[in-house]
């Protein structure tokens, strides 16, 4: 299940939208990569507020592990 299957995954979609187009933005008066960079950012930022349990949710949530497969045949630490 992503975040716009869950309850009120539309308006938290909406809200991160408006930080997805911060980084762009900021891409497009920078180096190109650096909305990269500032998704990063934000990323550590979010795991920095999580609790351990909400870290624990992140790392074993199905997209995440879909992710992790693709990539590293599911080797990523938890």
């Amino acid at each position: 299940m992503n975040a716009i299957d869950s309850e009120g995954g539309r308006d938290r979609e909406r809200e991160l939208d408006v930080y997805f187009g911060l980084a762009r933005a900021h891409a497009d008066t920078a180096d190109t990569r650096q909305w990269i960079t500032d998704l990063e950012d934000m990323l550590r930022v979010a795991w920095d507020l999580m609790t351990s349990e909400q870290r624990e949710a992140f790392c074993t949530h199905a997209d995440i592990l879909a992710l992790d497969d693709a990539v590293n045949g599911g080797s990523a630490a938890t």
